[in-house]
Order: C-alpha cells, then sequence, then structure tokens
C-alpha cells in the first residue's frame, strides 16, 4: 500500500471521517476529562480528527503517523480547529514517545495493519509509553475474511482484533482487560466489522 499515494490523491477518504468516533467520544465521557498536564497518544492517527478531538477534550496531545502527507492534512485540520497537536511522523513500532509518558492510548485501525510477526513489538512500544494507570482504547477488524472488497483492491490485509489476540498481546501480567465488544468501524465508505477493547496498564 502506497499510503503517500491515497493521502495525496485523496483516497484516504475511504476510512476518513468527518467527526471523532461515537466510541471514542463515549470512552472520553466515561472517563471523563484530562487532570492538566494529561499526555493523549493517537497511534497511526492519519489526518488528525481524532487527535484533534482528544486536544479539544484538554489532553496535551500526540499524533504519531508515518505518512508525510497525512500529517501535513492533520496539521492544516488543527490549526483550523485552533487546538494545538503535536503530530509526529514515526512508526508504530519504534514510537518517538518517551518511557512512561502517556495518560491514554488510542489506535483506531492500526494495530489490525501490524503483521503478525510484528504485532508484539507493537504491544511492547504501547506498555513502553503507557504510564501505570494509563489506559489505552483499541478499535480494529473482527474478521479479517469480512474485509470490503475495495479495502482487498488496494491490497490491504487486516490481522484481526479478537479476544485471542488480546489476551496473547497484551497479557494480564501487565495489563487489566475491559470486554472485548463488536462495533462498526464507520468511515465515509462501508462500515467495517470491528471489536473493541478498552485496556489499563498495571
Amino acid at each position: 500500500m502506497d499510503w503517500e499515494k491515497m493521502y495525496e490523491t485523496g483516497e484516504f477518504a475511504y476510512w476518513d471521517f468527518v467527526a471523532p468516533s461515537s466510541e471514542l467520544v463515549a470512552t472520553i465521557a466515561v472517563l471523563g476529562l484530562p487532570q492538566p498536564g494529561e499526555v493523549a497518544l493517537d497511534i497511526g492517527c492519519g489526518a488528525g480528527r481524532e487527535a484533534i478531538f482528544l486536544a479539544q477534550c484538554g489532553y496535551r496531545t500526540i499524533g504519531v503517523d508515518m505518512t508525510a502527507k497525512a500529517l501535513e492534512i492533520a496539521r492544516e485540520r488543527a490549526r483550523e480547529e485552533g487546538v494545538p497537536v503535536d503530530f509526529r511522523q514515526g512508526n508504530a513500532l519504534d514510537l518517538p514517545i518517551e518511557d512512561e509518558s502517556v495518560d491514554f492510548v488510542n489506535d483506531r485501525g492500526c494495530f489490525h495493519l501490524i503483521p503478525e510477526a510484528d504485532r508484539s513489538r507493537y504491544a511492547s512500544e504501547v506498555l513502553r509509553v503507557m504510564k501505570p494507570g494509563a489506559r489505552f482504547l483499541l478499535r480494529g477488524c473482527r474478521d479479517a475474511n469480512a474485509v470490503p472488497k475495495a479495502v482487498e483492491e488496494r491490497d490491504v490485509h487486516f490481522e484481526p482484533i479478537t479476544e485471542d489476540v488480546v489476551q496473547r498481546f497484551f497479557p494480564t501480567e501487565y495489563f487489566v482487560h475491559g470486554p472485548v465488544l463488536p462495533l462498526q468501524l464507520i468511515g465515509n465508505q462501508k462500515a467495517l466489522p470491528g471489536n473493541l477493547v478498552v485496556l489499563r496498564k498495571k
């Protein structure tokens, strides 16, 4: 997948959305607004909608994505909304974030793009940057066989997020698990059957 091209041509609209997802809004509504100085990290932030929402809620927000054009769009959107977001170019497998510096982590559709062989490294990076007690909202594909045809045509392969996956890569030695719940990952095109889980670092 040529992510730069997708953002340059506007094809990223397939998974982009005009407002923060209802599940993120609901999670913040339940957890409550951050205390002054708390940090949120949006992994695979793309064009920045959810990072911007977290900043609007009062988090010192960092958005990480590997695609320069996505971050260009995200920075412009943040300027339009009048909120500061620290957008950084980087890889989810080597996050440009200090150890134990993050209070809330958001992932909407990044982990399900990580190949099986790299998922342990992703999980280790998330664990590394989270403070004890930090929360992690993870969402992604429920069933790799259920991806829309338009996704398959873009040569994108999803690795599902299931109860077993959560147990294997985010073990209870390090995380307290909420329930794995079904949802629809809604973008501007056809919704994708997904799962959601909220984790807390011990």
